[in-house]
């Protein structure tokens, strides 16, 4: 393959690093930052199955198509937090007996764990399938609790290039550390996705 067709490591790299720099500047204006995280999850969800895409088509033609749906997983995610955020707090000041009390954490930190891994096949399969709100978000938890540790495994890895967001110089952030960490949930929930669409599903992933 030659330096600059399609599919070549040159093309790969750089879709790589121009994905998390327009994902970036686009966070930055916050209100974009969902629609912008369906885009960067299309670019690079076909990656996994041995494909290739148009940046430019591929990301902004996702944000204007999923927007909405982006948007509403965020602010679903936002509500949870709060709320998740509270009680811990409340929890320190009831009163309670240890056991009470740990219960209690025991069950908001639960539902912390599927939160997390419910969103980790929300985004995939938002780009994936033109799925209804209800329909989405039923698969992603079906999908988190079929498969807890595999789900678990892959929100670990993807966890370590994000988290270095909090350490590592701006400079590598904006390079390449949030494309990798959707890099690595779109490889490991395609690998769940895969054995449970049905073939005529994943075909019409390659021929939309």
């Amino acid at each position: 393959t030659a330096l600059y067709e399609p599919g070549s490591w040159f093309d790969r790299a750089m879709t790589f690093v121009l994905s998390n720099l327009v994902w970036f500047v686009l966070s930055v204006i916050i209100l974009p930052m969902p629609a912008a995280t369906a885009g960067l999850f299309a670019v690079l969800a076909p990656w996994v199955r041995g494909r290739d895409v148009e940046f430019f088509t591929t990301f902004f033609g996702t944000m204007r198509r999923k927007w909405l749906k982006s948007t509403v997983i965020v602010l679903v995610d936002v509500v949870i937090v709060v709320l998740l955020v509270v009680n811990f707090r409340i929890l320190n000041f009831m009163g309670l007996p240890d056991p009470l009390l740990w219960l209690f954490r025991g069950v908001y930190l639960a539902m912390t764990v599927v939160a997390l891994l419910t969103n980790l096949y929300l985004w995939p399969l938002l780009v994936l399938f033109d799925l209804g709100f209800r329909r989405l978000l039923n698969v992603s938890v079906r999908l988190a609790f079929a498969f807890p540790l595999w789900s678990a495994l892959t929100l670990f890895l993807a966890a370590l290039p994000l988290s270095l967001l909090l350490f590592a110089p701006l400079w590598l952030g904006v390079m390449g550390l949030v494309s990798l960490g959707v890099l690595i949930i779109n490889w490991g929930t395609w690998r769940v996705i895969q054995r449970v669409a049905t073939p005529e599903e994943l075909a019409e992933l390659d021929h939309p």
